[in-house]
């Protein structure tokens, strides 16, 4: 008699290995020569050997950008473009930009998914006029399913977190 096994259950959106987070900023009033790259590299992923590379992010005060944020799983080859499978998946994904102190730097989403609801991967910040430093949290949320208007970033499961330093002079 043969016995009944069950599939194992697969998460077709299981979260993914983050090992590198790249933000571009383009100061906009300088036009697109004006574009300031800052990297999280992280080899080996969580845990293990210290980041190869953790970038302060140094912004101009009175100044309005335009981030774009690139994520990569560089364990593998070739290196996987996380980015485009969280655009793919943009119903199920959010990038939070929380800047602290939050009068450091303002964000408003530039992108949104087939819901409407916003994605991340595009936004636009602007500095406000007085000089300070502090830290910019980035964080990937998986929602399968559930994502809403004006979800916390303690909703769902966390695929990325870097707080990078910032920087304002």
């Amino acid at each position: 008699m043969d016995s009944c096994k069950k599939d194992p259950i697969v998460d077709p959106n299981e979260g993914e290995l983050i090992t590198t987070v790249k933000v571009k900023l383009t100061d906009l009033q300088m036009g697109n020569t004006a574009v300031s790259e800052f990297i999280f590299q992280d080899l080996d992923g969580e845990g293990g050997l210290a980041p190869q590379k953790f970038d302060e992010m140094q912004l101009s005060k009175g100044r309005n950008y335009k981030c774009e944020i690139e994520l990569l799983n560089e364990s593998t080859t070739p290196v996987d473009q996380v980015t485009a499978e969280v655009l793919s998946e943009a119903v199920d994904h959010q990038i939070y930009l929380i800047p602290n102190p939050s009068n450091l730097v303002s964000i408003v989403y530039g992108d949104k998914d087939a819901n409407n609801l916003p994605i991340g991967i595009t936004s636009y910040w602007t500095t406000g006029m007085m000089a300070g430093s502090g830290i910019m949290n980035i964080t990937l949320k998986h929602k399968p399913g559930f994502k809403k208007v004006d979800d916390l970033v303690s909703v769902g499961d966390t695929d990325v977190s870097i707080d990078f330093k910032i920087k304002v002079q």
